[in-house]
């Protein structure tokens, strides 16, 4: 198991970049932010810039956006 050394308002960032995906969805996304840290080798102390780079990726592809509506 990873550990992360984050502090209350770090942990309070990776809660609100959650927020959005339904529950189902969350592990995933902690588990594809500690894989970004990992291998940037940010894992035990990362600042706020590495954990925003972190939760940008992870969030990709598990966010829907709404379709545009086909003419």
């Amino acid at each position: 198991m990873t550990t992360l050394a984050l502090s209350d308002s770090q942990l309070r960032f990776i809660t609100a970049c959650c927020e959005p995906l339904p529950r189902e969805k969350r592990s995933l996304f902690l588990q594809r932010m500690t894989a970004f840290l990992e291998v940037r080798d940010r894992l035990r102390h990362p600042t706020d810039d590495d954990l925003e780079a972190a939760c940008r990726a992870a969030l990709l592809g598990l966010v829907q956006k709404e379709s545009e509506p086909t003419a």
